[in-house]
């Protein structure tokens, strides 16, 4: 005949077990996430405004950015009002570490199409990506087109 109190102790060591790893799993994983802050990218220049004219086919401007605090690797994307009409890329794409030193980068838009169809103004903006995160930072640069 079994005692009462052996099933019982037979639960409360499951239930010890499982409140400890609950417990270590929120000061290990939980407790320090939720106390990071969210890296985010400060443009030098923003909004950035590119003028050219029609029959150059292209123009470009240059601006600088750092993330604060440390984001590590980045690459930027970009995106235009118009991909049609206007698309717009930057040099260089990737950077190996985003931090508190500015990373100088090249906004190029080029028409898509003949000159005569490409007069006007167009907006676009460009987005710097933790790809590790498969997140975006805040704080998009803005950019104005200006096509003469």
């Amino acid at each position: 005949m079994k005692l009462p109190i052996t099933r019982l102790l037979a639960y409360l060591l499951i239930g010890g077990a499982v409140a400890s790893a609950l417990g270590v799993a929120y000061t290990q994983v939980i407790l320090p996430s939720s106390s990071l802050t969210t890296p985010k990218a400060t443009w030098t220049i923003n909004p950035l405004t590119i003028s050219f004219a029609a029959t150059d086919g292209s123009g470009s401007a240059t601006d600088t950015f750092s993330c604060s605090p440390s984001a590590g690797p980045v690459s930027l994307r970009t995106v235009s009002n118009s991909p049609g009409i206007i698309a717009l890329t930057t040099v260089p794409i990737n950077f190996g570490n985003c931090g508190a030193s500015l990373l100088q980068v090249t906004v190029i838009a080029t028409c898509q199409v003949a000159a005569s169809q490409c007069r006007g103004s167009f907006s676009g903006l460009v987005q710097v990506r933790q790809p590790i995160n498969y997140r975006n930072l805040p704080a998009n640069l803005q950019v104005s087109i200006v096509v003469g």
